[in-house]
Order: structure tokens, then sequence, then C-alpha cells
């Protein structure tokens, strides 16, 4: 230890200890204080995807086994002067197999208001375009009119919407989403091919037996005559 009393005098050696402690302690606690941290945001994380879960039951009762992800939908106006003004809805998504329910939510603080849910199922549903690497869908009736349309990322719930007061992470549901998504739309696609195909096999009406049948029809009385004049005739 000759350097250390060569550079900080007859103390260098106790000083140079005093730095490797503080040094040690630092560490320390920076790795306690990351620990916590992982052990808060955890339970935060878990209380967000409970309160999301009763959000989702109460909103439909009854619906089981439904996978949610967080969806949103941003959208552009401009005034006369050209300024532009943007509008953002969000939704919680949930689904699970050829059955899916949009909820529009708002948020009032750490309060969520659900919306009336849109139901998009394939009884329902005629087309998707499915868009953007997965991310965006739009939905169309059975009259070709859209239904809805939103974007899901694989993002956190507070960079999806800045004032949301839920804190989770959904990449793995929003994998989810996208599989079923991809499928779900293949099953619109192979409904519609089925339902062509089943037109296209009615049996096609002879149009000679109606004409035929109308001849008949046509000489026959409107109605029976059964006066007293009509029945000595007959």
């Amino acid at each position: 230890m000759n350097f250390l009393r060569d550079l900080f005098g007859e103390k260098g050696t106790v000083i140079f200890f005093i730095v490797c402690v503080v040094i040690i302690l630092l560490i320390l606690f920076s790795v306690i204080f990351k620990v916590m941290g992982k052990k808060r945001r955890k339970k935060r994380l878990e209380r967000d995807i409970q309160r999301v879960n009763a959000l989702v039951a109460k909103t439909l009762p009854g619906v089981k086994d439904l996978t949610v992800v967080f969806a949103n939908k941003t959208g552009a106006t401009s005034n006369s002067k050209g300024k532009k003004s943007y509008t953002y809805e969000n939704y919680i998504y949930a689904f699970k197999e050829w059955e899916s329910y949009a909820i529009p939510i708002k948020f009032r603080g750490d309060r969520v208001i659900a919306g009336e849910p849109v139901r998009l199922a394939l009884d329902n549903v005629s087309k998707i375009i499915v868009r953007y690497m997965k991310t965006n869908a739009i939905f169309y009736d059975n009259n070709g009119n859209e239904i809805i349309e939103f974007t899901v990322a694989a993002l956190n719930t507070k960079q999806i919407a800045d004032e949301c007061p839920f804190d989770i992470d959904q990449v793995e549901a929003a994998q989810k989403y996208f599989t079923f998504i991809e499928r779900f739309d293949t099953k619109v696609h192979h409904k519609n091919d089925t339902d062509i195909k089943k037109q296209a096999a009615k049996p096609v009406t002879d149009v000679n037996n109606d004409s035929k049948i109308d001849e008949i029809l046509s000489n026959e009385p409107l109605y029976d005559d059964h006066t007293e004049e009509a029945l000595l005739k007959k």
C-alpha cells in the first residue's frame, strides 16, 4: 500500500478503503432500489390487470375466457384556416375464437368510464381490412358499412394513451391479438365464399312450369258461384 501513502499521504490506505466501502454501498443501494422498484411495478401491474378484468366482466356479464388489449383511433380535422385538430378514441378490445367486443372507454383521472360494447362476430361482420403489420383493423357489417376502426400496438398502455390510468405492458397480449385478427379475417373470407357457393347451388325455377300454372289459375273463377241458379245448372 506504499503507492497509496505516496498519493494520499499517511492516511492514503484509510481513504482508499473508505472510498471502496462507499462505492460498494452505492452499488448495493442501487440494486436494492431496482429490485424494490420491480416489485412495486409488479404489484401495480397485477392490480391494474385485475381492474381491467373487472371492468370487462361488468361490461360483458356472462362472457368468459376473453383476452384483452388496449386499442385506439386517432382522427384529424382541419378548420377553414387549415389548422388541424386531433381526436383520440380509446377502446378495450376483448376477444376469443370468432367472437370479440370493442368497448369504448374514457378517462376521468384514475377512473375509467366504459361505453356500450360493440359486438364483432362472424354473424355481423362481412369484411375486415387488416393493415400496417396487422396493427390496424377496419370492420364492416353485412351491408358493407363500416362498423369500427382501431389500432392495437405492442406497447405500454401509457404509451398508447398518456392519460391512461393503467400501467400495463401488452406485448404478449398484442401478439395474441395479431394471431387472432389474422385467423378471424380468414374465417370471414371463408364464410363469404361458402355463402356465395350456397347461392350458386340453389335450383333454378322452371319458367315453363310457372307459365303453365299461371295460365291455369287465370282460367279459374275468382270465386265459387253458390247461387241457386248456378246450383240448378250444375
